[in-house]
C-alpha cells in the first residue's frame, strides 16, 4: 500500500471523527453486539499454507474465523452502509458497501475505491490490481487499485440484466456474465468488448461456479436446474435438477467427483458426477436459504452458510456420500424474547429466542456460545421429512435459572406458548432434562420460577393456580390455590431469600404472599390495575411491579407497602430490571425509549431512544453492562455503564428533555468510542458550572487544594530517600575515555595536551570571578525577603512554595543563608504566622513548620536572644486556640449525631 493511500485513510478517519456526534446517553454508551455469525451475503474463504480463514458478513462489519478451530480472530471496523459483497486477495479482504469498495487488512481499512455515482454494488471480483464490480444499475465497473481511478465501465442493454459474474480459470482479462434472461456473455475487460454471447439456458441464471475442469462452469437456474457447460466449445455437458432455485454450487477437489448445490429451503443436494446421479440430500441442513457452499481444497470437508445466522462444517468419510456434522458456529435466527445473566462468573447470558431455541452467549469469548440440545431432532426431521424447527419445543415465553444446585441436578425451568407443561434444562450438560412438569389442572403455564435454594420449581397457570414441583425428581409437591388464591392468570412468581414465602402476581390486580410450608395466603396487596410482570431484588427485598396502566410500582416486602411509583412511559412496557445495587430500575417500552429510574430520589435520571424497540433487557451482576434484545435483530447488544469510569450527573430529567436517538452497538465496539475530550465536553454541558471560592469565610479553617502527597511525603522524606537508595555504589569512570585523542606510534598513548590547557584556562577564569558578584539567594529566599519588606504579606511566597515538590521544599529549607540575625529563619516563621492568621493552607503550614524545626531547631535553641523565639511562641498560641475551637465543634457534632441516633 502506498504512503498516499495511508494518508487518505487517516484523513478520512479524522473527518469522520469530527462529523460524528457523541453517541451515548448520560449513563449508557454502546459497547458491542454479540450473537451474530453471518447473514445473506455469501462468505469468502482464503488460505495461507495449511490454514483456512472464513470471512462472513454481519451487516456493516465482517468477521474472520479460523476454520480449523472455528474461533473468531477479528471484526472489521464498520462501514457507512451495509456490506453487500465480499472478496479476498492475498491478505486483504475487500468489502462492497453502497458505491464503495473498501480494502481491509486484519479488519482495518487500508484502501478505498469508487464513491462516484448513484448505484449500489452487488458482487465484486479481484483481478490482480483491478477490482471488478457488478452494480444494480446494470453496469460492470472496473477500478485500478493503484490509481483508484475508474478503469472502464461496461453498460449492458435492456435485454440483458446482469445477475452474476465469474472469472473463468486461465481466461486472461475475461469475465463471464450471466443474466436474468437466461443468457451469458464473455467480455474482455481490457478492450471493453463483448467476445461471445451464449444461447438461452432455459431459465433465469441465479449463480455460477467454476468446476475443477478448465473451460467447464456450473450454471444454476431459477427453476432448480444445474447445467455443466463448456464455455470454450459452447456446448452443454450435463444437467441435474433439484427442488426450487439454485442458490450456491461447489465441487470437491479430492479423489471423489461430487458436486454440491443449495436451495431456498436450507437443503444441500450432493451429486455423484462419475455416475451422474443424486448421491444424497442433506435435508434441512440449515433453517434458511443456503447462501454459500465450499469444499475445502483436497479435503473431504464441506462448509455451508445460510440466512439462519449459522456456518457449519460437514465431514465425509471415505466412500460415504452421507456427511456428518463436524464444526459449527451459530446464533439466534429469530429475535430473542427474554435474556438473563447466569453462571459462576456471571459473564454469560441465557437467551430464549423466537426461533424456539435456548442459547447461552458469553460476553467475553464468542467461542463459548452454544445452543441447548433438545434431542436428536435432525434424525427425526429427516425421517419425517420436515424441518427441525417444526420438531422443536414451542416458543419459550418465560424461564428462570438458579445456580445453587447446578452440579447436582437441572437448574433451568422454561414455560412455553400455549403449553400446559414446563421443561427443565441443565446448564452443566447443556441439554434438555428428563422431567416434564405438567400443570395439575391442564391449563397453560404463563410464568415460572425456581426457589432460592434451587430445590423447587413453581408453575403459574392460566387458571390462577400455582403448582410446586421438585426439580431433582420432577415429582409434584403441592398447589397454591383456594378461596384466597388468584382467580385469573398468573403473571409473575418469585420467592424470598430463605424460601419461606412465595410471591405471586395476577391479572386480577392483586399480589399475594404465600407461606410455602402451609400453602396459605399470608397477605394480599391490592393494586389499581392488572399486573403485567414483576421483578424481585432479593438482597433488599424490594418487588417492582409493572401494571397495565403503564406505571411501575415498587413494593417493600418487609412493610408490604408501595414505596415508589414511576410514571412516564407512553406505551406498553416490554421489560424492566433492577440494577445490581437496587438503586435503579431500567425499563423499556413500545414507545422506543429506555428509561432509568432512581429509587432513592424517585426521579428519572436517564432516557434514550432507539429505532428498534427493546423487547428484553438484563443488567450484569457486576454493574458493567446493560444487555438488550431488539425487535428484528437476532443479536444481543451490550451498553457500557458510564458511571463505572466517568463522572455522570444524576439530576432529575425534566419532561421537556430532548431525548437522544442512539444507534445500536457495533460488533467491534469501536464506532462510538468517543475521546476523553468529547466526554468531558459533554459532561460539562450537562453539569452546571460551579464557581468555587478559596475560603467560605475568614473564620473557617481551610485546607489547601494540593494533593495529600505534597505535604505527607515531606514529613517522611528521609524514609523515602533511604528506601530508594541504590543497592550498589556508582562505578568510577574509566581512566581513559574512548573519545580522548591518541598519539601516533606502535604503543597506544593519549594526547592530553589539549585537556591540560583547557583545565588551566578554566582555573584562571574561575580566579578572575569576583566574590562580590555571587548571589546565593534562591527564588524561595527572595520571595521571603520581599514578603517581609511588604508589611509581612507572604501570599506570593505561599503560592510559589505550593508549586514546589516535597524534595524541592526540603532543599530550600536546608539551603537558607545563615547570618548573625537569622534573617531568613525569622522571615519563614513570619510566613507561617501569616498562613495561620489567614486560616488558609492549614495542613501545609503544619508540615512546613515541622520540617523547618527539625532542620534548624538546634540553631534556634543556641540563639535564645533572637526574636524568632517570640514569633514561635505566637505560633504556639494560635495553634492552641485554633485546635481548641476545632475540637469543640467536632465534639458538639458527635454528640448531636449520637442523640439523633438514640432517639
Amino acid at each position: 500500500m502506498s504512503s498516499e493511500t495511508t494518508i487518505d485513510v487517516k484523513k478520512r478517519r479524522i473527518d469522520n471523527d469530527k462529523k460524528k456526534s457523541v453517541n451515548h446517553s448520560r449513563i449508557y454508551q454502546p459497547f458491542r453486539a454479540i450473537g451474530y455469525v453471518t447473514n445473506e451475503v455469501p462468505y469468502v474463504i482464503n488460505n495461507f499454507g495449511n490454514e483456512y480463514f472464513l470471512t462472513t458478513c454481519v451487516g456493516n462489519s465482517f468477521q474472520t474465523y479460523n476454520l480449523g478451530k472455528m474461533n473468531l480472530l477479528f471484526v472489521s471496523t464498520p462501514t457507512e452502509k451495509p456490506i453487500s459483497a465480499l472478496a479476498t486477495y492475498k491478505k486483504l479482504v475487500f468489502a462492497a458497501a453502497g458505491n464503495y469498495v473498501i480494502g481491509y487488512k486484519r479488519g482495518k481499512e487500508v484502501t478505498r475505491v469508487g464513491g462516484n455515482g448513484n448505484f449500489n454494488i452487488i458482487q465484486i471480483l479481484i483481478l490482480g490490481a483491478y477490482i471488478a464490480a457488478l452494480c444494480d444499475d446494470n453496469t460492470l465497473k472496473l477500478w485500478d487499485t493503484n490509481t483508484k481511478d475508474l478503469y472502464t465501465e461496461i453498460e449492458f442493454g435492456e435485454e440483458f440484466t446482469a445477475t452474476y459474474i465469474l472469472h473463468p480459470s486461465t481466461y486472461l482479462n475475461k469475465i463471464l456474465v450471466s443474466s436474468a434472461q437466461g443468457t451469458m456473455q464473455i467480455w474482455n475487460i481490457r478492450t471493453n468488448k463483448m467476445i461471445y454471447q451464449f444461447k438461452y439456458m432455459g431459465a433465469a441464471i441465479t449463480c455460477l461456479a467454476q468446476s475443477p475442469v478448465v473451460d467447464v462452469v456450473a450454471i444454476g437456474l431459477l427453476d432448480g436446474t444445474v447445467v455443466l457447460y463448456n464455455i470454450k466449445a459452447d456446448e452443454k455437458i450435463d444437467s441435474v435438477r433439484q427442488d426450487d432455485r439454485v442458490t450456491a454450487i461447489t465441487f470437491r477437489t479430492d479423489e471423489e467427483q461430487v458436486m454440491a448445490t443449495g436451495n431456498m429451503h436450507g437443503d444441500v443436494a450432493l451429486w455423484d458426477l462419475s455416475e451422474r446421479r443424486l448421491a444424497h440430500i442433506m435435508k434441512n441442513a440449515h433453517d434458511g436459504y443456503i447462501t454459500s457452499l465450499t469444499f475445502l481444497h483436497n479435503q473431504p470437508i464441506l462448509v455451508t452458510a445460510a440466512t439462519d445466522n449459522s456456518v457449519k462444517q460437514w465431514i465425509f468419510e471415505k466412500h460415504n456420500a452421507v456427511p456428518n456434522p463436524f464444526k459449527s458456529r451459530s446464533g439466534h435466527h429469530a429475535p430473542p424474547s427474554k435474556i438473563k445473566y447466569f453462571g459462576e462468573n456471571m459473564k454469560t447470558i441465557l437467551s430464549a429466542g423466537r426461533d424456539h431455541s435456548l442459547r447461552s452467549f458469553s460476553t467475553i469469548r464468542d467461542a463459548q456460545n452454544y445452543e441447548f440440545s433438545q434431542g436428536h431432532l435432525a434424525k427425526k426431521a429427516k425421517k419425517r421429512g420436515i424441518s427441525i424447527d417444526e420438531l422443536k419445543l414451542p416458543q419459550i415465553i418465560d424461564f428462570d435459572v438458579n445456580d445453587a444446585k447446578v452440579k447436582e441436578w437441572d437448574n433451568i425451568i422454561t414455560c412455553h406458548a400455549n403449553d400446559n407443561a414446563c421443561r427443565i434444562w441443565s446448564s452443566k450438560l447443556k441439554k434438555l432434562g428428563d422431567h416434564l412438569l405438567i400443570s395439575t389442572d391442564k391449563t397453560a403455564v404463563k410464568t415460572t420460577c425456581i426457589s432460592s435454594c434451587g430445590n423447587f420449581g413453581f408453575l403459574g397457570c392460566a387458571s390462577g393456580a400455582i403448582d410446586m414441583y421438585n426439580m431433582q425428581s420432577g415429582l409434584y409437591r403441592k398447589t397454591f390455590s383456594g378461596e384466597d388464591g388468584h382467580k385469573k392468570p398468573i403473571t409473575g412468581l418469585t420467592t424470598d431469600t430463605i424460601n419461606r414465602y412465595l410471591i405471586s402476581a395476577s391479572v386480577d390486580k392483586t399480589i399475594k404472599i404465600w407461606e410455602i410450608k402451609t400453602a396459605k395466603v399470608v397477605h394480599t396487596i391490592d393494586l389499581e390495575s392488572s399486573v403485567v410482570s414483576i421483578r424481585h431484588h432479593k438482597d433488599n427485598d424490594l418487588l417492582a411491579v409493572v401494571c397495565d396502566d403503564l406505571g411501575i410500582r415498587v413494593i417493600d416486602l418487609e412493610t408490604r407497602k408501595v414505596i415508589r411509583e414511576f410514571w412516564g412511559h407512553k406505551n406498553r412496557i416490554t421489560d424492566f430490571t433492577f440494577s445490581p445495587d437496587s438503586r435503579w430500575i431500567i425499563s423499556a417500552s413500545l414507545d422506543s425509549t429506555v428509561r432509568t429510574w432512581d429509587l432513592p430520589t424517585g426521579a428519572m435520571i436517564d432516557i434514550f431512544k432507539i429505532e428498534d424497540i427493546v423487547t428484553c433487557l438484563a443488567f450484569s451482576p457486576d454493574g458493567d453492562f446493560l444487555a438488550t434484545g431488539h425487535v428484528d435483530n437476532v443479536g444481543i447488544f451490550l451498553w457500557a455503564n458510564r458511571t463505572q469510569y466517568a463522572n455522570v450527573s444524576m439530576r432529575n430529567i425534566p419532561d421537556d428533555y430532548d431525548v437522544k436517538l442512539l444507534s445500536l452497538p457495533t460488533l467491534n465496539g469501536l464506532e462510538d468510542s468517543d475521546s476523553e475530550e468529547e466526554e468531558d465536553e459533554d459532561s460539562d454541558a450537562e453539569v452546571e458550572q460551579m464557581n468555587t471560592v478559596e475560603q467560605l469565610t475568614d473564620q473557617m479553617i481551610t485546607l489547601s487544594m494540593e494533593p495529600r502527597a505534597k505535604w505527607q511525603n515531606l514529613l517522611h522524606l528521609d524514609t523515602i530517600k533511604l528506601r530508594n537508595k541504590p543497592k550498589e555504589a556508582p562505578k568510577l569512570p574509566e581512566k581513559a575515555p574512548f573519545f580522548l585523542p591518541t598519539l601516533p606510534g606502535a604503543k597506544t598513548q593519549f594526547d592530553l595536551s589539549s585537556t591540560n590547557n583547557t583545565e588551566q584556562e578554566d582555573e584562571l577564569k574561575s580566579r578572575e570571578i569576583s566574590f562580590s558578584q555571587l548571589n546565593t539567594d534562591t527564588e524561595y529566599s527572595k520571595l521571603l525577603r520581599t514578603g517581609h519588606a511588604s508589611d509581612k504579606k507572604y501570599q506570593q511566597f505561599v503560592d510559589y512554595a505550593k508549586s514546589l515538590s516535597p524534595s524541592a521544599i526540603d532543599l530550600e529549607l536546608r539551603s537558607f543563608t545563615i547570618d548573625t540575625e537569622l534573617s531568613l529563619l525569622n522571615y519563614f516563621v513570619e510566613a507561617i504566622l501569616y498562613m495561620l492568621n489567614t486560616r488558609k493552607n492549614f495542613e501545609l503550614a503544619q508540615a512546613w513548620l515541622s520540617v523547618f524545626l527539625n532542620i534548624h531547631g538546634d540553631l534556634i535553641v543556641s540563639n535564645p536572644t533572637n526574636s524568632i523565639h517570640e514569633k514561635l511562641k505566637l505560633v504556639l498560641d494560635i495553634q492552641e486556640s485554633e485546635f481548641g475551637r476545632l475540637s469543640e465543634q467536632i465534639h458538639y457534632s458527635l454528640c448531636l449525631i449520637d442523640f439523633a441516633r438514640r432517639t
